[in-house]
């Protein structure tokens, strides 16, 4: 029998390889939000509960992208751009968090699209991590293709905070 825990330093860290699992009925909420928003980002938040290494999803909580030029990233990007980025009011989130709590789960993640762009965070998606969940929060990214919803994958965020690791993605019927 494998060990399923080492200890890395003061903490214990599972050895189970980390998965995120969507029905195909949530998977479908998050490819038509972020069809619908398309060209623009999507984001919304998962409902669901953790299980050690595995996340079991139960809902998606689609919210509005707030983007409105809060902060100057470049000087040649359009600030007020909602195409490659989006902003997730904290009164979104604690929305979503009361109703998690209501049917006794959590929020354990949150998703945007890539429109027209690959399923892998950018350096905007790093940076925005950084303010939230932690190393068991899940980061899904749906690419959205043309207007039609492809790859979702889901990420995430290193303790140290310096990169993203991908995490198994499983839709179930």
């Amino acid at each position: 029998m494998a060990k399923e825990f080492e200890r890395t330093g003061s903490r214990l860290v599972s050895n189970r390889k980390a998965m995120i699992t969507f029905s195909t009925t949530v998977a479908q909420a998050i490819a038509t939000h972020a069809e619908a928003t398309y060209p623009d980002e999507c984001v919304g938040l998962l409902l669901g509960r953790f299980a050690d290494t595995h996340k079991l999803v139960v809902a998606a909580y689609p919210v509005e992208n707030r983007w409105a030029g809060q902060v100057t990233l470049a000087e040649t990007d359009d600030p007020e751009s909602r195409r490659d980025r989006f902003y997730l009011d904290p009164r979104d989130y604690l929305r979503a968090d009361r109703a998690a709590q209501a049917q006794g789960l959590e929020v354990i993640g949150c998703y945007h699209s890539h429109p027209d762009h690959p399923a892998h965070p950018s350096a905007r998606d790093l940076v925005g991590a950084q303010g939230i969940g932690g190393s068991t929060f899940a980061f899904v990214i749906q690419r959205v293709d043309q207007g039609t919803a492809t790859e979702l994958t889901s990420w995430l965020l290193l303790d140290d905070t310096s990169a993203f690791e991908p995490e198994e993605v499983i839709v179930t019927d």
